[in-house]
């Protein structure tokens, strides 16, 4: 028993970390959780910058939706019965004769 004993001793003793031990390990200990910190930071910014792009993609869904919507009208609009039909009830009528084309030379 007492060889048992004698190497649990040992052990206890190599494994304890005297105030000399900590001092010797403080900087390695500081650069770990600077690294950690360093981690974190990045792993939220990488989050906030996912969110963004999500925020952005919606906005940009929601333009192009209304910017075909836009389109469209303005195609209905534009057809020549309808132009027709805005005109006449304005008073104006169609030209019978297409209108000539005017050049000018230098």
């Amino acid at each position: 028993m007492s060889k048992v004993s004698n190497a649990i001793a040992g052990l206890k003793s190599r494994l304890t970390i005297g105030d000399e031990g900590l001092i010797r390990m403080l900087p390695f200990a500081i650069w770990l959780s600077f690294l950690a910190l360093i981690s974190i930071y990045s792993s939220h910014r990488a989050d906030q910058k996912v969110h963004d792009i999500d925020k952005l993609s919606d906005t940009r869904q929601t333009l192009e939706a209304e910017h075909t919507e836009t389109r469209e009208k303005l195609t209905k609009l534009s057809l020549e019965s309808r132009v027709l039909s805005k005109a006449k009830a304005a008073g104006l009528i169609s030209p019978n004769q297409r209108p000539e084309k005017i050049i000018v030379q230098k």
